[in-house]
């Protein structure tokens, strides 16, 4: 078996067991949310006979552990569970909010790398020079603002003052791809300038780095350009830990939607989790969260792979 084949196998085995161990970890945190779900469901006027008939059909009377077993055998069967408020399947709820928070990411994510990777290689090339001071003080700033205040500051000048862009709501890119975007490029921005802050960080640095390496001198040494060194020599090796990062950041920004998404009016997983939360709706906030571990947890996965083919020593160095 090659290298190759042997890294994707390890990686799927690490990502298995980082899921089973997170979806304890998640049952646990949701299971211990002050509050009683059964009074949440029923009314504060609800009998003491009526809470305990509403835990014992649901199974919230048991141990922790039991509770835990049936769940997780459930949903590896595909079923989600039913939502305590509403008494429909959460599933196809899921699979409904799903794109639009996707869609959010992905967006977000673009707009990130599309600052950061340009703008990190241009400060690199020109250190301690105007465009590197200009692009490390944008990224200073950016990196300060958090990314809900970013939101409103976006929503108060171009859906209030200017009147530009539709303050929120979610109309699917199929139905009206340009009134979609309109409705997406704020909560996009939101996320994706604060998350580029990081991403250009790293850009620079890690190009710096490159840069002050033996065959980067000899190159220019050889009479090669300051572009060509950096496109031919440069920007693979300096791609490797940026990727890294660039995963984490994906992470966030699946983290950062639960906010975003409620400013915005977005119906996303990540309003369905506020909605899970207030409402203390165990299944609704389990299967939720779930959701966005494994986006998380698969985006690493990938970028760990794509790593592992801009860097083929990686694969053999993890088989050592």
């Amino acid at each position: 078996m090659c290298s190759m084949a042997r890294l994707v196998l390890t990686r799927l085995g690490a990502f298995l067991l980082t899921l089973f161990a997170a979806s304890a970890v998640l049952f646990l945190a949701i299971n211990v949310i002050p509050g009683s779900a059964a009074r949440s469901a029923l009314g504060i006027d609800a009998t003491p006979q009526a809470i305990a008939r509403f835990e014992a059909t649901r199974g919230l009377d048991r141990p922790l552990v039991v509770q835990y077993i049936d769940w997780l055998g459930q949903t590896l069967q595909g079923d989600l569970g039913t939502s305590f408020q509403s008494a429909v399947p959460v599933g196809p709820e899921l699979l409904l909010r799903l794109p639009v928070t996707l869609e959010l990411a992905f967006l977000a994510f673009l707009i990130a790398n599309l600052i950061a990777f340009p703008l990190g290689t241009i400060a690199a090339a020109r250190h301690r020079r105007g465009a590197d001071r200009v692009f490390s003080t944008l990224a200073s700033f950016l990196g300060a603002m958090p990314n809900f205040w970013l939101a409103t500051l976006l929503v108060m000048v171009f859906s209030i003052k200017l009147r530009w862009l539709p303050p929120g709501g979610f109309i699917p890119f199929s139905e009206d791809s340009v009134q979609n975007l309109k409705l997406m490029i704020m909560p996009a921005l939101s996320l994706g300038l604060v998350s580029s802050a990081l991403l250009l960080r790293i850009m620079r640095a890690s190009m710096l780095e490159v840069l002050s390496r033996d065959y980067i001198r000899t190159a220019k040494a050889k009479g090669a350009s300051e572009v060509l060194t950096i496109k031919r020599h440069g920007l693979r090796n300096a791609a490797i830990p940026y990727f890294n990062v660039a995963a984490v950041e994906l992470g966030f920004l699946f983290g950062s939607v639960v906010v975003i998404e409620d400013i915005f009016q977005l119906p996303g997983i990540g309003s369905l989790v506020l909605v899970g939360i207030i409402n203390r709706d165990y299944p609704v906030l389990l299967a939720a969260a779930l959701a966005i571990t494994v986006f998380v947890l698969l985006a690493n996965l990938a970028v760990d792979l794509c790593v592992a083919l801009l860097d083929p020593r990686r694969s053999k160095g993890s088989q050592a």
